[in-house]
């Protein structure tokens, strides 16, 4: 592992998410190919494809330990179909996400933050948005997606690293729906 992957020792970049497998983010790879290309944006690395569920940003090793020790959201296996690609002008950030949200996905993302409250975190304000970021600068574009279903199986616990212009992702823990 090169030295800028290397943790800070006492701080720990990490969040919740939906974490596809290959299948599924060659999947979105494929039916978004183009509209990454029509955005001039750059494109976030397949590997790195996520739905970012709860952001708890940098944490003590304390603060990650308590993180680890949230209980698993019984919600239950659900199908995630991702539709429509657009780009959030604030951030320029080029994006795929479901056109319909899941009950699941709403008692999931609920839940853990409920869990998460109790335990000390400070919960986030801002509306939820499920979506996979595709590509960074990136201009809004006109483009049709081919539908990407994608079976929710289990949540994820993932830590960033910061490398270089990009950052690497380790999934820490997982926990079956």
């Amino acid at each position: 592992m090169s030295e800028a992957l290397e943790p800070r020792p006492d701080r720990h970049r990490v969040f919740f998410a939906l974490w596809p497998d290959d299948a599924t983010r060659a999947a979105i790879s494929r039916a978004t190919r183009e509209a990454v290309r029509l955005s001039g944006g750059r494109p976030i690395a397949k590997e790195r494809l996520h739905v970012t569920i709860a952001f708890l940003g940098e944490l003590t090793v304390a603060g990650l330990d308590v993180a680890r020790g949230v209980p698993p959201i019984p919600v239950g296996p659900f199908e995630l179909t991702f539709d429509a690609v657009g780009v959030w002008p604030e951030s320029k950030s080029l994006w795929l996400a479901p056109s319909t949200m899941p009950d699941a996905l709403t008692q999931l993302q609920e839940r853990l933050w409920t869990a998460l409250v109790e335990r000390g975190f400070r919960g986030d304000e801002r509306v939820y948005r499920p979506h996979v970021t595709l590509a960074r600068r990136a201009r809004a574009v006109e483009s049709a997606v081919e539908p990407v279903s994608y079976p929710v199986r289990d949540l994820a616990l993932v830590e960033s690293f910061p490398d270089g212009r990009n950052v690497h992702y380790e999934v820490l823990e997982r926990w079956a729906l």
